[in-house]
């Protein structure tokens, strides 16, 4: 039985591999010739893949349409252990396709495929049904706003889960924050604080704790922001504040840092670590995944070595 449910929008990865070896005949551009390609989970299924990655079972709730990337997207939750519930199959699966140059690992150029779509009214029930016939301890939202994601349909989770005793843990867009209150964690990044708060502010730990301070008063809730090289602080609901720093090190892409430190802390609440203890290892993980190339994943291997 799952412990951890994960909803919102999900995403296939795509990594195109190229090299140039000669000029196109017809128009005077490089021809890139596809070596290799590779796909990974991204968004709320990064989230469940990292979950997994660390030894919880997870379910993941988001709709997705029966396409050719859809059987590459399946296979790919199969071999992550994800238990996965399709609301719907009338909408396309999510893909960003990154053309990588072989040689340095360096990625050139990105195509999206995607289209924004309102959930129905059936959709929400599943949502609601999932939720009310499962016994999670943990809900992460992860809100890349790429859908409907309101009030009303926030409210109804946010019933269910005091009257189960479920934590929800939000990774949500600041348009969004007008209505998100009273959860166990929220966390946005630090041009995503600056929006929410309306105030360009200097990213410096003072800043923080002046503004954050309130922030958390007004929402009710735990409050981690992550701040790109000074990592992250958290500001819990008895006020205590807590900086998080690492060492320098070598960063190959920070694109899947912030759903591993999100999977990160759900994973280590569950075994009744403090939230603070949670974050330092929920950084850690972070700080390792910077380390790889393409949307990764940590293991409890790595995180404790």
């Amino acid at each position: 039985m799952s412990k951890v449910l994960v909803i919102w929008d999900v995403m296939l990865d795509k990594f195109s591999y190229w090299e140039v070896k000669r000029l196109n005949p017809e128009w005077p551009n490089p021809l890139l010739n596809i070596i290799k390609e590779d796909f990974k989970l991204w968004w709320a299924a990064n989230v469940a893949a990292n979950i997994s990655s660390l030894n919880w079972n997870c379910d993941l709730l988001w709709t997705i349409w029966n396409d050719l990337n859809w059987e590459t997207f399946k296979n790919l939750l199969k071999e992550n252990n994800i238990n996965f519930f399709n609301l719907n199959s009338n909408f396309k699966t999510i893909t960003k396709q990154r053309f990588i140059e072989n040689t340095y690992n360096q990625q050139m150029l990105r195509v999206d495929y995607e289209e924004k779509i309102n959930l129905w009214k059936n959709d929400i029930e599943k949502i609601i049904n999932q939720i009310k016939s499962n016994n999670y301890e943990i809900i992460i939202i992860s809100d890349y706003n790429k859908w409907v994601f309101n009030e009303e349909l926030f409210k109804q989770i946010q019933i269910i889960s005091k009257d189960k005793n479920i934590k929800i843990l939000i990774d949500s867009k600041p348009n969004h924050y007008s209505f998100i209150e009273d959860v166990f964690l929220l966390k946005p990044n630090f041009k995503e604080f600056s929006e929410i708060i309306w105030v360009n502010i200097d990213n410096t730990d003072e800043n923080i704790e002046n503004y954050w301070l309130n922030l958390a008063k007004n929402k009710k809730s735990n409050l981690v922001i992550t701040r790109w090289s000074n990592w992250a602080s958290l500001i819990e609901l008895n006020w205590k504040i807590t900086h998080l720093k690492t060492e320098a090190r070598q960063v190959y892409d920070v694109t899947w840092a912030w759903d591993t430190f999100i999977s990160a802390i759900a994973s280590w609440l569950l075994t009744w670590y403090s939230l603070e203890n949670s974050i330092i290892l929920w950084n850690k993980a972070s700080w390792i995944v910077v380390w790889k190339l393409g949307t990764e994943k940590v293991t409890k291997k790595e995180l404790f070595n």
